[in-house]
């Protein structure tokens, strides 16, 4: 697995990323396919599994979190979902009506 630094992203949907997503540590490797993706956590993986994916989401609603919680974004970076596809899910607004409304919490 090779793990890329997060300096000099030029695609625009990384940039936002690194612009707003900094908050965290989560690290980016680079597929077999060169598709940026965030490192799965294994864990969180085994504690989801036989669970279908919009059930994990539907929960999160039910938990009255939206796409600009912290725990709604840390899953998609736990089950390691491409960096392109999380831009889409969170930042774009066609998916994201309240993207602009994001603000990362302080550590």
């Amino acid at each position: 697995m090779k793990i890329i630094n997060r300096s000099g992203w030029k695609l625009r949907c990384h940039i936002d990323i690194v612009e707003f997503d900094w908050h965290h540590q989560h690290e980016v490797f680079e597929d077999e396919n060169g598709i940026l993706r965030w490192v799965p956590d294994e864990i969180f993986i085994r504690s989801i599994k036989g669970k279908n994916f919009n059930d994990v989401v539907a929960e999160l609603k039910l938990k009255g979190l939206d796409k600009n919680c912290e725990e709604y974004r840390k899953v998609y970076r736990d089950i390691g979902y491409s960096l392109n596809g999380y831009w889409e899910v969170f930042y774009w607004p066609e998916n994201n009506t309240i993207a602009d409304q994001y603000i990362p919490i302080k550590k």
